[in-house]
């Protein structure tokens, strides 16, 4: 698979995440409410902390970095963990509610994790192609650096073959 549909996925988590965000920061209380939360003295703080970390996960994703799904699967993981600990003091409707928040979170976990795991596969080495510059005669190798904008792990580079008749 080509590192582009994992950059476009990381957009879109990145989206989500500035949705989240913005949302959780704009109204907390009323995030609290939807989630069947708002019985609780400590979701308000708590939410408008994930809000903040939210915006964070939008930041790198966004730029393309499918690297910083890792970021959202870590997150995934502390939020899922803090709901069913949440979920376990609820009965009636808000534990119907945030049932449901926790079905939708687990849903999205798994394309984080999904988008995360796709941004580890190696692509082939660069190729290196050997440019000779007409003002000294030096021979540099020419390195595709498009791999290191979009996140990647560096590859050691190699020299280029020697050139023949030079």
């Amino acid at each position: 698979m080509s590192a582009r549909p994992a950059r476009r996925t990381a957009r879109l988590l990145g989206l989500a995440s500035l949705g989240l965000g913005t949302s959780m920061l704009a109204s907390p209380a009323g995030v609290a409410r939807f989630a069947g939360v708002d019985d609780s003295p400590v979701a308000v703080p708590v939410i408008t902390a994930v809000g903040a970390r939210e915006l964070a996960h939008a930041a790198g994703l966004l730029a393309g970095r499918p690297g910083w799904a890792w970021t959202r699967v870590l997150g995934d993981a502390v939020d899922l963990t803090v709901m069913g600990v949440a979920l376990s003091n609820r009965r009636g409707r808000r534990y119907e509610q945030l049932r449901t928040v926790i079905g939708g979170a687990a849903a999205l976990a798994a394309l984080d994790l999904l988008t995360a795991l796709r941004s580890r596969r190696r692509s082939s080495a660069p190729s290196l192609t050997p440019v000779r510059r007409p003002t000294t005669g030096l021979v540099a190798p020419m390195v595709d650096v498009r791999p290191a904008l979009a996140g990647e792990p560096r590859r050691p580079v190699t020299a280029p073959p020697a050139a023949a008749g030079a």
